[in-house]
């Protein structure tokens, strides 16, 4: 449960590292796919958006922006997100349609868990092309909440047009 202390400390932590790079924000919210080779700009990776992350993002956006941090807007994302998990993909392919027809599960335990939402952007070309892979797309993956143990670890799999699995491990209750 997510009550005034709580959102009070996302909004600090926010307001904290409003100079850090996203991608240096969001970091504690990462977790790479399981077979990567290597960890760099080409890994493909998963971010996953807690209430406390949502809350400390928006505030981080005001205060760049110029903008107030009130406990209003937090109550207002806290209300818009309840009852949801969002989930961040970034996967890569050779095709420009390879997320056409995106599958995506959670397991946990013996449970499997289907998203209600899904945000599906369009692949683009990566900064490294022709280099392989060529195409990179972003996808946003909403669940029920009230279909996972939170304080239980989950694995998030996505399969693509290309039959690729991608596999990314969430040990639900070390994320903030």
């Amino acid at each position: 449960m997510v009550n005034k202390e709580v959102i009070l400390e996302a909004q600090d932590y926010g307001v904290k590292r409003k100079l850090l790079a996203l991608t240096d924000f969001l970091a504690p919210w990462l977790v790479y796919e399981e077979k990567a080779p290597i960890l760099n700009e080409t890994t493909e990776k998963a971010y996953l958006y807690t209430p406390f992350l949502l809350i400390a993002n928006d505030a981080r956006d005001k205060v760049r922006s110029k903008q107030v941090v009130e406990l209003a807007d937090s109550e207002k994302i806290l209300a818009d997100y309840a009852g949801c998990l969002v989930f961040s993909i970034t996967a890569n392919g050779n095709s420009p349609n390879f997320t056409e027809g995106i599958q995506t599960i959670l397991k946990q335990e013996k449970k499997v868990v289907k998203p209600y939402h899904v945000v599906a952007n369009s692949p683009v070309k990566t900064p490294w092309f022709p280099d392989e892979p060529q195409y990179t797309a972003h996808s946003y993956f909403y669940f029920s909440d009230k279909d996972i143990m939170l304080n239980k670890p989950l694995t998030l799999i996505v399969t693509t047009k290309d039959k690729q699995e991608r596999r990314f491990y969430f040990d639900l209750p070390n994320f903030k």
